[in-house]
């Protein structure tokens, strides 16, 4: 039987930090699934605007907590003294298919369409509110929920809390946590916070927890999550948000739907299951063993580079100590800084550039005529080959051009590009 003196608890600073990095990759690892499922949707001639939240809305605004969570577990990393995680890091970025990090049992993470084998099977898994009835807590790994995992964070927090310089972290290290510039109209209302203290620490993680597994009534060493059992939510909705695994379970019974299309008895006509509404993307798209034409795996490798954009860009706002503004002064350090550049360029890329480009590659096919099996976006590693990620993008854009049209025009991919920040790589 599982007891606390059984569980091996973490020691010491760096052993916290080690565990925070390795939260923060794991929460890095579910965003390109839970986009790449999005992008699978059909939204061209399909209504998404079903009663109650359609399946697409719901994945996006998962998506978007997620990030959420990856900038929580960041913020308390800056917090706590270490500046020198990244995310753009060919040892940091995930490839698929792959396992889950140092999860047990191991659950396979595969780039897939939106199913309901995917979502009951990999997306329910990930965010799994139970620990198995007497299984073992070891150290870092492996760990048999993400609850469990940020339960001994949490306790690490409070046992290291004295020796933690939070006082360092109120004056100087909030400058550098992110917590302005986010938006999730399809989810939460929870925000990016400073974290500057023990009591903010275990909230930011308590945050990361009720959104992916549920709400906890119990916050010892099993927690046992609130997770929605009907099927229709409570009258008072405005005090009350379901976790992503509930949200995935109504995706999977149906009840989050793609569209308002009926069948002759009322029904929704389509699940996510059926093909009219789903585009046949690739499993586990790989630049390596793609065999397709040369402009759809420049189209690819584009993806990729925007993606791995989006990853340095994140790494310059960490970088970027927040200016204040400054009444005394005739300038808005605020609105003129780098900084308030890089937090609307993120979410400029994000909707502007990433989206359109992965919405033009699942509706490619992988070979001219067949139309059995469509691209998809990789989310590999990008390397790029200078220092100026903003002008490779362009420069990668403009020859592009000729083969997909799309991605020109007053307000296409190339313009929002030109509108990006330019960031400078380490």
């Amino acid at each position: 039987m599982t007891t606390k003196e059984s569980v091996q608890e973490i020691t010491d600073l760096q052993d916290l930090i080690d565990h925070l990095k390795a939260a923060a990759q794991v929460e890095l690892s579910t965003v390109p699934l839970y986009l790449y499922a999005t992008y699978s949707i059909k939204t061209r001639g399909y209504s998404q605007w079903a009663a109650g939240a359609s399946a697409q809305r719901t994945m996006i605004g998962v998506a978007i907590e997620e990030m959420l969570h990856l900038s929580l577990v960041r913020n308390l990393l800056i917090a706590v003294g270490d500046t020198s995680f990244r995310l753009y890091d060919p040892k940091v970025i995930p490839t698929y298919p792959s396992v889950m990090l140092k999860r047990q049992p191991e659950l396979p993470m595969r780039l897939r369409k939106l199913s309901t084998d995917q979502v009951r099977n990999t997306f329910m898994q990930i965010e799994l509110p139970a620990t198995p009835a007497g299984a073992a807590l070891g150290e870092i790994e492996p760990y048999h929920s993400l609850g469990e995992f940020y339960a001994r964070i949490e306790r690490g927090i409070h046992n290291l809390s004295s020796t933690i310089d939070w006082a360092k972290a109120k004056k100087d290290l909030w400058k550098f946590q992110y917590h302005r510039a986010y938006w999730n109209q399809n989810g939460g209302s929870d925000q990016p916070r400073l974290i500057v203290d023990e009591a903010s620490a275990i909230q930011a993680m308590q945050i990361i927890v009720d959104q992916g597994e549920g709400a906890v009534e119990d916050k010892g060493l099993l927690p046992d999550p609130i997770v929605r059992t009907d099927d229709h939510p409570p009258q008072d909705i405005g005090k009350w948000q379901a976790s992503h695994y509930t949200k995935f379970s109504d995706i999977a019974k149906g009840l989050d739907g793609i569209g308002v299309v009926c069948d002759d008895n009322g029904r929704q006509k389509y699940t996510i299951d059926d093909a009219e509404v789903i585009w046949p993307v690739l499993d586990d798209p790989d630049l390596k063993t793609v065999t397709a034409d040369q402009s759809v795996k420049d189209l690819m490798e584009f993806s990729n580079a925007v993606y791995c954009y989006v990853l340095a860009l994140l790494d310059a706002i960490y970088r970027t100590p927040m200016q204040v503004h400054d009444p005394a002064q005739d300038k808005d350090l605020f609105t003129q800084s780098d900084r308030y550049a890089y937090e609307r360029g993120f979410i400029a890329v994000m909707q502007g550039v990433l989206y359109p480009v992965c919405e033009l590659l699942v509706r490619t096919p992988l070979v001219k005529g067949e139309l059995s099996v469509n691209a998809g976006p990789p989310f590999q590693y990008y390397a790029f080959r200078t220092k100026q990620p903003k002008a490779e993008l362009a420069s990668l854009c403009e020859k592009l051009l000729p083969s997909y049209a799309a991605l020109g025009g007053d307000d296409g991919v190339q313009r929002q590009i030109s509108l990006l920040p330019d960031i400078r790589l380490p």
